[in-house]
């Protein structure tokens, strides 16, 4: 849990939305393959895989048949009949694709401990990757994956992240990672970006200021629910759809929203406390924590709808710690 006079995860904090921080990213990888890959994506996501090219990638929502968000991940189109999915969860994810395979020639495998990634995030991360890599990223676009060359070793840059600054992604070989991690390590310190080692920083505390939340934050709720709208497409079929449509004609019952904590400090708070409007419950917390740019105890919650009011006041938890219902996005 980050507080605000904790000077290492502020200065790392900083870094990145100043200058530049690398770490070791975090989530699973799973390799899809197979003639019906493409269709099978396309079956399992909200979002049009099929219009993915070899070479780009996509945000998107995976739904159970309650039309409710199971998982968020993003889908790498990285060659002919071959996907990456990057989700925190991949044995659930084997298994739900396993489940719902229905004779597609298709191929499922968690490749996570064959393939290592980090991240590189921040306003200078792009001349950080130009001054290590063979081939500049400057063309690379958002959402673009790319093979290119570090200190001899071959790696697919991914210009993405989470937390919301310019950002990359490099994976390598396993085999490969003493390698990679050396020369990463040494091209950051000569622009002074420094290792990420306070996980809170890069899971949390950087990304809530932006407004991205996790696939916990979101679980079980609609996308319709968290502000995800658009990243559904209705012209094509997938699993859930029929009671997304439905959910969607009914409007929604819940909303994901920003919370402003005002107390001066949050650390009795945690995930699933109550959150009370008028002594009545409305809600729950599924995130909390110390934004250090912009200086506030922040997080996300799910609020009834029709009492997910912007500015509208609220207690948490039995101590009745005050906050107000906010926009789910500090910056």
């Amino acid at each position: 849990m980050l507080f605000k006079d904790d000077a290492v995860a502020r200065a790392q904090h900083q870094a990145v939305r100043e200058n530049a921080g690398w770490y070791r990213w975090t989530h699973d990888l799973v390799e899809v393959t197979g003639t019906d890959a493409e269709k099978f994506m396309d079956r399992l996501f909200v979002g049009t895989i099929t219009k993915t090219p070899v070479g780009r990638t996509k945000y998107t929502t995976m739904l159970n048949e309650d039309g409710k968000i199971i998982d968020d991940t993003i889908v790498m189109h990285v060659g002919e009949d071959l996907y990456w999915v990057s989700t925190l969860y991949a044995p659930q994810f084997l298994a739900w694709a396993a489940g719902h395979q229905d004779g597609a020639d298709v191929a499922c495998r968690d490749i996570t401990k064959e393939i290592d990634m980090y991240a590189v995030q921040g306003p200078k991360s792009g001349e950080i990757m130009n001054a290590m890599l063979a081939q500049s990223v400057d063309g690379l676009k958002r959402f673009a994956v790319a093979d290119n060359t570090l200190d001899s070793v071959a790696v697919k840059i991914h210009r993405s992240g989470f937390t919301g600054e310019l950002g990359y992604e490099i994976y390598c070989k396993a085999e490969d990672t003493e390698t990679v991690e050396a020369a990463l390590r040494k091209g950051c310190d000569s622009f002074h970006a420094p290792e990420l080692t306070v996980l809170e920083v890069y899971v949390r505390s950087l990304p809530v200021e932006k407004g991205f939340a996790l696939r916990q934050d979101m679980y079980g709720l609609t996308p319709y629910e968290c502000g995800l709208g658009w990243s559904v497409h209705l012209d094509k079929d997938f699993i859930g759809k029929e009671a997304l449509v439905k959910a969607r004609e009914e409007g929604p019952k819940y909303k994901l929203v920003g919370l402003e904590y005002l107390a001066e400090s949050y650390e009795d708070i945690a995930q699933r406390e109550i959150v009370y409007q008028y002594g009545v419950p409305c809600g729950f917390v599924r995130a909390a924590i110390y934004g250090y740019t912009v200086e506030k105890n922040i997080g996300f919650a799910v609020i009834e709808a029709e009492k997910a009011v912007v500015g509208a006041e609220v207690t948490v938890g039995c101590n009745d710690s005050p906050a107000v219902i906010t926009e789910k996005c500090w910056l």
